[in-house]
């Protein structure tokens, strides 16, 4: 989601915020502070479960079609194996170079659908991104209309709305900048 921190070295930042242990400019004595589940929210949305069925039986037409490639490696390697004794040198570099480029492309296949950034993600992102573009939505939405500070994520352990009165980014990168502060230049 956006605006998210890591849970990591960043996480205590969420909890420094809801206790007040942060020091914030303030204007008024208490900040608005709510949450959500975000997965809750998204397994919730009728949306998620259309966008999953379409990217399952997507993901199901490429499992078909990696098994037949599979079992026509397998086929090959089989026949090479059975036949190889009565098979002359030139039939057996022939039915060994189609068994590599078959186990090849078989390889290359798995590697653009399911390999790192590979089909099936980007389509999973694809589905999934008009949802949590709306959810995203949605937060600005509420913590503006309704005056929240800062709206967090149980999920995530983020936060996915802040008040940008609270944004400290300017005032650090600035100091950094000039070199003030603890350990400035």
């Amino acid at each position: 989601m956006r605006k998210t921190l890591a849970a990591g070295a960043l996480g205590g930042l969420a909890f420094a915020v809801a206790t007040g242990a942060i020091l914030v400019p303030m204007q008024d004595a208490g900040l608005k502070i709510g949450f959500i589940d975000s997965q809750a929210v998204i397994s919730a949305y009728p949306g998620t479960s259309e966008a999953q069925a379409t990217f399952n039986a997507e993901n199901a037409a490429w499992e078909r079609q990696a098994q037949q490639m599979q079992e026509e490696v397998d086929r090959l390697t089989q026949e090479l194996e059975r036949q190889s004794l009565a098979m002359s040198e030139e039939r057996k570099a022939q039915l060994n170079a189609e068994l590599q480029r078959k186990a090849m492309e078989y390889q290359q296949f798995v590697n653009r659908i399911w390999g790192q950034q590979g089909q099936a993600y980007q389509r999973n992102q694809e589905l999934m991104q008009p949802i949590i573009n709306r959810v995203n939505a949605l937060l600005e939405q509420v913590g503006t209309d309704e005056g929240f500070d800062y709206i967090l994520d149980a999920a995530s352990g983020g936060i996915v709305h802040a008040n940008p009165e609270f944004d400290l980014t300017p005032r650090i990168i600035e100091m950094m900048n000039e070199g003030t502060g603890p350990g400035g230049a």
